[in-house]
């Protein structure tokens, strides 16, 4: 499938970035403090038809991943999360997987140690998918603001530019330039223990 599959007219992507952002708006910082509790009410709101109509049809649902002990799926393959997206013109429909790890506030302000393990992380998610993604959460006057950053710049120590969630689906993912369409990957992503995905991964090392 070549880049820029799709060019969704501005009623689409209006509509996707509304529904993004009413998924952002309903949640208030206080009912969430935890990062992976945010995350995951987040990632129920995001789940569902950002639209369908005569231009087609743009679906997202959304994993997220054990964390708990050695063997979890975060700890082997180092994403807390994943979204996958259905997008169809009505003539052509690509699914593809995102894996993102997610961080309270900026990326920049953490500590040398959590840079260190947030790295680790992303060198595991690069097992799995060329671009891994980290969802950096800032906080201000009591809302959230969760953007997208590229994995890879924050892996080489490059600078990078967060894009706020509702512009990152609009400008990155449903024109194709983002996310994984291995159907193997896009598969597993849909089980929150990824258990499927291990052969895939030892693969791509």
């Amino acid at each position: 499938m070549p880049k820029h599959a799709f060019k969704f007219p501005r009623e689409v992507i209006e509509a996707i970035k509304r529904h993004v952002r009413s998924a952002v708006e309903a949640l208030p910082p206080e009912r969430y403090r935890q990062e992976p509790n945010y995350t995951a009410a987040l990632l129920g709101r995001l789940e569902g038809v950002a639209y369908e109509g005569s231009h087609g049809k743009v679906i997202f649902s959304a994993t997220v991943f054990d964390d708990r002990g050695p063997n979890s799926a975060e700890s082997k393959y180092g994403a807390d999360h994943a979204i996958t997206a259905t997008i169809s013109d009505g003539t052509t429909t690509i699914k593809k997987a995102i894996l993102v790890q997610a961080k309270l506030g900026h990326v920049s302000d953490l500590s040398d140690r959590d840079q260190a393990f947030l790295r680790k992380q992303i060198e595991k998610m690069k097992n799995v998918v060329p671009s891994p993604k980290v969802m950096e959460i800032p906080e201000f006057n009591g809302r959230r603001y969760p953007a997208i950053i590229s994995g890879n710049r924050v892996l080489e120590g490059e600078d990078y530019t967060a894009m706020q969630l509702p512009e990152y689906f609009v400008a990155r993912v449903t024109t194709t330039l983002d996310g994984c369409t291995d159907p193997e990957v896009v598969e597993a992503v849909n089980d929150s223990t990824l258990s499927r995905l291990n052969v895939h991964a030892k693969i791509r090392t």
